[in-house]
């Protein structure tokens, strides 16, 4: 075998050393690039969700002043969203000729809300200053058929990065409720004719008992909070009740045509004057399920099932029942939607229930149970331009019973809000519902539940070259 010489055997172990020591170089200095392009990517990825977030915040901002007007920066303007939406394009102020403003542009879109922006630690965004701030809100004519404006807002971190987030904002699918009961006229019984401050309307046509006396005269009198009285009927007035049937009323018959000579606030044959309320019955269920609370029924109707799981208390009971949820549970408003279409009509025996109720199908309300003290505002009427503050003694519902199905009414049950039922009321207890017409429901304005909520299908990030 041929010796290799020291020397090269020297030279050769060098070089095999420098090549390993060049090569680890490059894999060190290839994974520092690595990792250093990776905490770019990181910190860009965090900044850019930091920054949409920001601008997220801002648009729910804008959602919360509609609903609590006296918390924004123009009450007015926020408290008049739903009737007198944004109708202006979006322009630069810098180019708007110079003349005066009316009141609802005040902010829509003139202003930018620099003064209400311009001082991040007192300012409304406050407990975001950390991450950044909003730097620019803008509201003008909505995109979308069914908004009523579009929000766009502009946020920026400490490090540069900016996001706009643009969205059409929509009124709540709760719609405006504008007679105190309303539904079909046709359900084979004597139906209930108590509604105070404000409408009753039936769809078909309309049984209203044996006398036309029994429906209260519409009168100028200052409204109060005392019951109708089947006994002394001289006695029931009201401000401003009316009662419209989009048919004919088959009983009694009228005096003369289509009017009721001692009740010219009963009428019949409206047509469309008679119609229901609209409701998007899809929107709404959609709605409800992401801001209030939704059940499904068991298969007898009785037992309200969430998530397909009865609800139980610790012993293992069933507290399940519509009253067992909702009586009594008075001290917050409730969102609910109740899926009972198709089952058994689920009954309600309590008495004391707050909130918004809507089901899908048939309600037994057996009645006849001692209700609680609520304090009411009776609508504007002469001397009273904002309303009457009213005293209730003993009321079972605070809020809406809405139904696509029928409600079944047994005994005496009164409310503070409204009543809605598509299939109409039936039971022995049909006269003996009685509502006050709560009038903020006239408007849209639901205690508890946001006024407006941005439109699905029209959020999106504005590209910073547009």
């Amino acid at each position: 075998m041929k010796n290799i010489p020291q020397n090269n055997q020297h030279g050769f172990a060098m070089f095999v050393a420098v090549m390993v020591l060049s090569l680890g170089t490059s894999f060190a200095f290839l994974a520092y690039q690595v990792s250093t392009t990776e905490l770019n990517i990181s910190r860009y990825s965090e900044n850019e969700a930091a920054v949409q977030y920001l601008a997220e915040s801002g648009v729910e901002k804008v959602v919360s002043w509609a609903t609590e007007p006296a918390h924004s920066p123009d009450p007015d303007f926020f408290r008049n969203l739903i009737t007198s939406p944004c109708t202006q394009d979006l322009k630069n102020p810098e180019d708007l000729p110079d003349f005066p403003r009316p009141a609802h542009w005040e902010i829509s879109p003139f202003s930018d809300f620099q003064t209400y922006l311009t001082d991040p630690d007192t300012g409304p965004f406050s407990e975001l200053k950390d991450i950044g701030k909003i730097v620019d809100i803008q509201l003008y004519a909505p995109s979308h058929v069914n908004g009523i404006c579009t929000v766009e807002v502009t946020a920026e971190t400490g490090s540069g990065a900016s996001a706009t987030v643009r969205v059409n904002i929509a009124a709540n699918p709760l719609g405006n409720i504008t007679a105190g009961i309303q539904g079909l006229g046709e359900g084979g019984a004597d139906l209930p004719v108590w509604v105070h401050w404000g409408s009753i309307r039936y769809t078909g046509r309309a049984n209203l008992g044996d006398s036309i006396h029994l429906v209260p005269q519409n009168t100028g009198m200052v409204p109060n909070g005392d019951p109708y009285t089947l006994i002394d009927l001289s006695a029931n007035f009201d401000p401003v009740m009316t009662l419209d049937v989009e048919n004919e009323i088959t009983s009694p018959l009228p005096d003369d045509g289509d009017t009721y000579l001692d009740r010219p606030n009963v009428t019949q044959n409206r047509g469309a004057a008679a119609q229901l309320d609209p409701f998007d019955f899809t929107r709404l269920r959609t709605f409800i399920k992401k801001n209030g609370a939704y059940y499904t029924v068991s298969d007898d109707g009785q037992h309200l099932l969430k998530n397909g799981q009865h609800i139980l208390d610790d012993a293992g009971n069933h507290i399940d029942s519509f009253d067992g949820v909702f009586d009594g549970a008075t001290d917050k408003e409730h969102l609910v939607w109740i899926e009972n279409a198709g089952a058994p009509e689920l009954d309600i025996t309590g008495g004391r229930f707050r909130g918004y109720f809507y089901f899908s199908g048939d309600i037994n309300i057996e009645g006849d149970v001692v209700g609680r003290p609520v304090s009411a505002v009776s609508p504007p009427v002469t001397g009273y331009p904002d309303g009457r503050g009213i005293h209730l003694s003993d009321i079972n519902l605070e809020g809406l019973f809405v139904t696509k199905g029928v409600v079944n009414l047994q005994r005496r049950f009164s409310a503070y809000g409204a009543f809605y039922s598509v299939g109409g009321f039936t039971g022995a207890g049909t006269d003996e519902l009685e509502v006050w017409y709560n009038h903020n429901f006239k408007n849209g304005v639901y205690h508890g539940v946001r006024t407006v909520t941005p439109l699905t299908g029209t959020w999106r990030i504005v590209p910073l070259d547009e």
